[in-house]
């Protein structure tokens, strides 16, 4: 004869069987998860320190960085797993090029000569064009954009048009941007714009040497 209490006996080793089960030693494919988790953590970490190594003005450290995580950072259309790092991972190292004149030593970029920190720049100006054709219509990266595009003579009229449409539209990012569109106004002779620039910069970044203009070389 069955047992009448065999029923709620089931119904309440019920739940315990499933907390079993998710308190049970992990698969090796689970296991394998948790190992890409701790990887794309180390691997995000590792870019919020490059980008803070940037924030600081250190741009060879923040290139080692981003080189010692994604080797082929240099490659246009490599593609990985965590492609969003490895895309803030290129625009950090673009803007470490950008910022130090193109002087950063690395693996096909030597550095050596002036016409290899030309090379550099205009591998960061693609670069970070190339991230504004995938799509990323971002101010900052406008922003970004143009900076390179300033350090290149036979692009400053674009860096100035872009800088210039943000400005009055009142959408710059940030107090480098203001900066930077000082600089090409000064360069360009109108030293009322470059003082209003200059102007805008000291609001954002009151305490910023960078705000005064240098103009562009």
């Amino acid at each position: 004869m069955d047992d009448p209490t065999m029923p709620c006996t089931r119904l309440a080793l019920a739940p315990l069987a499933l907390l079993a089960m998710f308190a049970a030693p992990p698969s090796p494919a689970s296991a394998c998860m948790n190992e890409v988790e701790r990887v794309v953590d180390v691997t995000n970490q590792a870019i919020r320190t490059a980008e803070e190594l940037l924030a600081r003005n250190n741009y060879r450290g923040a290139a080692k960085v981003v080189l010692g995580t994604f080797p082929k950072v240099l490659v246009a259309d490599h593609q990985t797993r965590r492609q969003a790092l490895f895309h803030r991972g290129q625009r950090i190292v673009a803007l470490a090029q950008i910022r130090s004149g193109g002087d950063i030593r690395i693996a096909g970029l030597p550095a050596r000569t002036d016409a290899d920190r030309e090379v550099a720049l205009a591998w960061a100006a693609a670069t970070l064009r190339l991230h504004a054709a995938r799509g990323d219509t971002s101010v900052v990266l406008t922003s970004e954009l143009a900076e390179a595009l300033a350090q290149r003579p036979a692009e400053r009229h674009e860096a100035h048009a872009l800088l210039k449409e943000l400005a009055d539209a009142d959408i710059m990012p940030t107090a480098r941007a203001w900066s930077v569109l000082a600089a090409l106004e000064q360069q360009r002779g109108d030293t009322n714009a470059a003082a209003r620039a200059t102007a805008r910069c000291k609001e954002l970044a009151p305490d910023d040497a960078s705000c005064d203009p240098k103009g562009v070389s």
